[in-house]
């Protein structure tokens, strides 16, 4: 029988594998360069690397390429399907098409043209059973921004800064509820009882943050790290795992509120605001910068900053 702290150690190196995946999606990942990462014989990753994640190890890289995938399709209209299979690390059109079909149920095509509809569309009308073309595209969310009313998400302190690169310990959760807080609160709680010891929490300057690694799937379920800020030569342990997160230009949003309110201010910003105001979206990981117990706060709501990778259009 595996130890407890053998089990952790599994985590901690199949952690590394997934964190060496994700920031390699373009290139080649083969079975013995990613087994190579976690220091196990490609035999034996390939056995751990399952029963840590529930995927075979050619299923995880070809879902993490399509939720990559998705980002393109609906951020980018003009991007044709073809450059997005190449950069998302597919040998070519027709390999991304199979691959996205498998996953989705739909064409790339098919699904690009759903978001757009959902999108542009709140109730079903002739103008938007036109074929999409990019025109038609552009053409819709012009008349759509004449036609919006004032959204009460225009109140929101928003900012477009420079941000640093930050060096972070995480746990990791790979199939979390996107709304269970609860769970959330006991990943930071896990990860608390093992910074405190080492000395590694002094907020304000510790930074708390919960780093977003993919869209909802159909359950509503997402892969999810919390985390702390730590320096830069600490390493993880265990179920505990160090990464970096990118730097770069991002929209920043200051609130304080419930954390349901959270997620309709993604949609304003995502759906209005950076078209409105000449950005889209980077393919960059987006992360909430968390900065207080909300347990202590008088109506317990929570004060945090949403940080959402952007590039200008």
């Amino acid at each position: 029988m595996k130890t407890e702290a053998s089990i952790k150690e599994y985590f901690f190196r199949i952690n590394k594998s997934i964190d060496y995946i994700k920031a390699n999606l373009s290139g080649d990942l083969s079975l013995e360069q990613v087994a190579l990462q976690a220091n196990f014989s490609k035999y034996h990753f390939h056995r751990v690397f399952r029963s840590v994640t529930g995927l075979a190890f050619n299923d995880f890289i070809i879902h993490a390429r399509i939720e990559r995938s998705l980002f393109f399709l609906e951020h980018q209209p003009a991007k044709p399907i073809g450059d997005i299979a190449l950069v998302c690390g597919f040998s070519d059109t027709a390999t991304f098409s199979r691959c996205f079909r498998k996953v989705k149920n739909c064409s790339a095509t098919q699904w690009r043209a759903g978001q757009q509809h959902s999108k542009i569309c709140q109730t079903e009308s002739n103008t938007c059973m036109q074929p999409l073309t990019v025109e038609n595209y552009l053409a819709r969310t012009l008349n759509q921004c004449t036609m919006m009313t004032k959204s009460k998400e225009t109140n929101m302190k928003i900012n477009v800064v420079e941000l640093p690169e930050l060096h972070v310990a995480y746990l990791r959760h790979l199939d979390i509820a996107i709304h269970d807080s609860a769970t959330f609160g006991q990943m930071f709680q896990t990860l608390l009882q093992w910074a405190g010891p080492k000395g590694l929490i002094n907020f304000p300057e510790t930074k708390a943050l919960t780093v977003y690694r993919s869209n909802p799937n159909p359950s509503g379920t997402i892969q999810a790290d919390v985390c702390i800020t730590v320096p830069q030569q600490l390493a993880g342990e265990g179920l505990i795992g160090t990464t970096t997160i990118s730097g770069g230009l991002y929209v920043v949003v200051h609130k304080e509120a419930s954390l349901d309110a959270c997620f309709t201010t993604w949609d304003y910003l995502f759906n209005e605001w950076l078209e409105q105001n000449g950005y889209q979206p980077d393919h960059r990981n987006f992360y909430i910068n968390h900065l207080n117990d909300a347990n202590t706060h008088p109506q317990k709501l929570h004060i945090f900053d949403m940080c959402i990778p952007v590039k200008r259009l």
